[in-house]
This record gives C-alpha cells, sequence and structure tokens, in this order.
C-alpha cells in the first residue's frame, strides 16, 4: 500500500470513529446545545407548513414545533453528506481497482459502516435505529458515485 493510500485509509478511519462517537452521544438538543441558529432558521424558512411521513414518524412543523423540524432536516442532511464524503474517500482509496469492482465495494461497504451506525443507535437510550436512515445514507453514497463517475467520464472525453 502506498503511503497515500495509506493516508487515506487513517482518514477514513478518523472519519468513521469520530462518526460512530457522535452517533453514540445523546442528541445535542437533550444536553441543551442546537445547530447553528443560522441553519435551523434557513431549514424551518423551507419547510413551513408541510407534514411528511419518515419511518414511523409524522412531522410537521404544527407538531414538531419550528426547532424540532429543523433539527430532524439538519440531523438527516448530515447523515446524507457525511456518507456522501464516505463513499468520496472509499472511492480514493479503491483508485486503482476496476470500475464496477471499485464502485460494487465502496457502496457494500458503506452499506455495512450506515447499517452498523443504526445497530448501535438501537441500543442507545433516546436513539431509534431506522432503515430510513441507512436508505439516507446509502443516497448519500450514491449521489458521491455518480458524482464521481460522472467527473470520470467527462475527464476521459475531453482528453479523447
Amino acid at each position: 500500500m502506498s503511503v497515500s493510500r495509506t493516508i487515506v485509509s487513517i482518514c477514513i478511519q478518523c472519519w468513521l470513529g469520530i462518526g460512530f462517537l457522535i452517533s453514540c452521544m445523546a442528541m445535542l438538543t437533550l444536553i441543551g446545545h442546537e445547530p447553528s441558529p443560522f441553519i435551523v432558521d434557513g431549514v424551518s424558512s423551507i419547510i413551513q407548513s408541510r407534514e411528511f411521513q419518515y419511518g414511523p414518524l409524522t412531522l410537521s412543523l404544527e407538531k414538531n414545533g419550528e426547532l424540532g423540524l429543523a433539527h430532524f432536516v439538519v440531523r438527516k442532511l448530515g447523515h446524507f453528506f457525511v456518507y456522501s464524503f464516505i463513499a468520496l474517500v472509499l472511492l480514493q482509496l479503491f483508485k486503482g481497482d476496476s470500475s464496477v469492482f471499485r464502485t460494487l465495494i465502496v457502496i457494500i461497504v458503506v452499506a455495512i459502516f450506515a447499517v452498523t451506525d443504526e445497530f448501535i443507535q438501537a441500543f442507545l437510550p433516546e436513539r431509534t435505529a431506522l432503515i430510513t436512515d441507512v436508505i439516507v445514507d446509502l443516497a448519500g453514497c450514491l449521489h458521491s458515485v455518480i458524482l464521481y463517475k460522472i467527473r470520470h467520464y467527462s475527464t476521459l472525453k475531453a482528453l479523447a
């Protein structure tokens, strides 16, 4: 393994370790902290009077309040982009492998991380394990894979 692959591998391990540590902590709102008010205000202005289902939860501004619903959206966006980032880093780690094999490995590894994260949450008080969170995580992964493939093919086309 080259030095750059070793560094990428260490970065993945650190990122996942931090992610699992944060996942094991109770929600920030339970200990008196909240996400950035700027983010919360922005999200709440977008979702004014909508109601939607997320797994067993029915969410709306009316039912959960502005802050509760905004926190939910911020957490789900966090899931999406954290796993999107993990997929990008894994794509770089397996850069020398064939394209189809690399893509499958990345999706499988991200799925294992996502399921493990939700499994851990099932045993924590004030946390819930939801299959819909795994779906959001995999959507983040596929987002990165698709963008990576578009960039790769556009680069090849430009060279031709």
